[in-house]
């Protein structure tokens, strides 16, 4: 397929898991990926298999948290390729499973400092490109805890997610006239290593505790970061264009019991 050709993708979060395998297959549909990460060595890996299998990519580093950062990174990407056609908002950390009566504000506010307010921060500032370009497509990274709580624990983390959710709702709604489409890609049970970047990136007071019970999921298997990464490129396409201000369940069915 070739359905983002001559397009500019931005991918937050883009150094691994679901965001690393949307930057590849964004590439592979004809975009020109910026690779977006807080480790520079992990953004410059993705940008380089782009690369090597043919595709056009540039890594670049930054803190989602950090607002004018993003947007010297956004100045930077319309720089080198122009103008912005397409954002996915990969970064993210799931925060430890802490009970709620032990948590610390650190515990809290670092989880909704990623993935609300960095959400915010990278769609903010890749608006005003995608303004003049005269629309465009943002995938927000949702959750299924943007709908349910599965599992007991993990307040910030949906509390968060279901803040994406009205966020990209909201957004939808405000640029639908200016002909920018914005959707939200909810994975379930996905195998990345969001834990163990997640306690890299934000250290967890209190007692971490482990789920009361496994995850059962009706498919019978955990998802792979490829089966996300299709539907991203799905909405980031001219396929999707009658579709905004939906969030997009791809659980394996968690959802549906």
């Amino acid at each position: 397929m070739n359905r983002l050709h001559n397009q500019v993708a931005v991918v937050t979060g883009g150094g691994s898991g679901i965001g690393a395998a949307s930057a590849r297959r964004l590439a592979a549909e004809g975009g020109a990926v910026a690779v977006v990460d807080l480790h520079a060595d992990a953004a410059e890996q993705t940008a380089q298999d782009i690369r090597s299998a043919g595709g056009r990519a540039q890594a670049y580093e930054a803190d989602v948290r950090d607002r004018e950062r993003i947007g010297e990174v956004i100045d930077a990407v319309v720089d080198d390729f122009g103008d912005i056609g397409v954002l996915f908002t990969g970064a993210g950390v799931s925060g430890a499973r802490i009970d709620s009566h032990e948590m610390s504000v650190n515990d809290w506010q670092s989880v909704l400092d990623i993935n609300l307010n960095g959400t915010f921060f990278a769609v903010q500032a890749v608006l005003p490109s995608l303004l003049r370009r005269g629309g465009g497509s943002i995938i927000t990274c949702g959750s299924t805890s943007s709908y349910v709580a599965t599992q007991g624990g993990l307040a910030p983390y949906r509390a968060s997610k279901g803040g994406v959710k009205m966020l990209t709702q909201t957004l939808a709604v405000e640029y639908a006239p200016q002909g920018i489409r914005v959707n939200s890609v909810c994975p379930g049970a996905v195998k990345t290593n969001l834990s163990a970047n997640t306690a890299s990136i934000v250290p967890a007071g209190g007692t971490v505790r482990n789920p009361s019970k496994p995850l059962s999921v009706p498919l019978g298997r955990y998802g792979e970061p490829e089966e996300i990464a299709s539907v991203v490129a799905f909405l980031a396409s001219s396929d999707a264009s009658y579709i905004t201000g939906q969030a997009i369940l791809v659980d394996g069915g968690v959802t549906a019991e």
